[in-house]
């Protein structure tokens, strides 16, 4: 059964993203998981999508893989619920040649995506856990379903349900509600600069379980296994060794689902 999130609670979503906007890239960015993940991530989009491909983002934030995605010779329709990420978009885009002209910023919540249904595009991506804000994935899935081509490619990465160093660090402090708090199936309240964002974890398995109508698995890779999640992280060389454990585990089915994200392929059915 799905879980709906109410208009009180979208709004509060909507007003965390905002408030955060302004200062977003510089609180997280230069985390060196973050670049990490973005990395990883980044490879599996030039691997995937077409030179020109026509692609919708969803939640993209400040617009830092919009413009990536651009420069790579793509045209990107980005997408978020916080009309001030979306200003951020535009501002970014304006700002650098050759780019302003393929990346379309649009305020569109997920339960909105269906109205760009007179559109089609060549794939999808959703990056650093965006889609852990709705309980929904089975309507999203129909609504993408309706605009992705045949084929085209969707690359979410998303925060399972479990996550090892978040839940050590946690039992550590003798934080027992929080150190579990990603198996609730109703959702949690995270906190984000003075906000609150209501919060679903997905195992892989129920990602892939509730797009398999629309969409056919391709890959999931694990991130963020050994080497802890971005905000645990400092530079250093332990940490870049530990990335390099996660390269060679990250495709392995137990690991894939323990780490602080995971990013899945899937495949736009015939």
């Amino acid at each position: 059964m799905e879980a709906a999130v109410t208009e009180r609670e979208s709004e509060q979503t909507r007003q965390a993203f905002d408030a955060a906007a302004a200062v977003y890239d510089q609180a997280y960015e230069g985390l060196p998981g973050i670049r990490r993940m973005r990395s990883i991530t980044r490879g599996l989009y030039l691997r995937y999508f077409p030179p020109g491909a026509k692609l919708l983002e969803i939640n993209c934030g400040t617009g830092n893989d919009a413009v990536f995605l651009a420069r790579e010779g793509m045209n990107v329709t980005a997408t978020d619920i916080s009309p001030m990420m979306i200003e951020e978009v535009r501002k970014k885009a304006a700002q650098l040649q050759g780019v302003s002209g393929a990346v379309r910023g649009i305020v569109l919540p997920f339960d909105r995506i269906g109205e760009l249904a007179g559109e089609s595009f060549d794939g999808v991506c959703s990056n650093l856990g965006g889609l852990n804000c709705t309980g929904r994935l089975g309507s999203l899935a129909r609504d993408l379903g309706r605009i992705v081509k045949p084929g085209g490619v969707f690359i979410a990465t998303v925060m399972p349900r479990f996550c090892i160093w978040e839940t050590a660090a946690f039992v550590a402090r003798f934080r027992w509600r929080k150190a579990f708090r990603r198996l609730s199936r109703g959702g949690t309240l995270a906190d984000l600069h003075g906000g609150h964002v209501l919060t679903f974890y997905h195992s892989p398995g129920d990602f892939r379980r509730a797009f398999a109508p629309e969409f056919e698995h391709l890959k999931t890779l694990g991130l963020a296994i050994a080497m802890p999640p971005p905000n645990f992280t400092r530079a250093g060389f332990l940490t870049n060794v530990m990335g390099g454990v996660d390269d060679l585990i990250a495709g392995l089915p137990l690991f894939r689902s323990i780490g602080d994200h995971y990013s899945m392929i899937l495949r736009r059915r015939s």
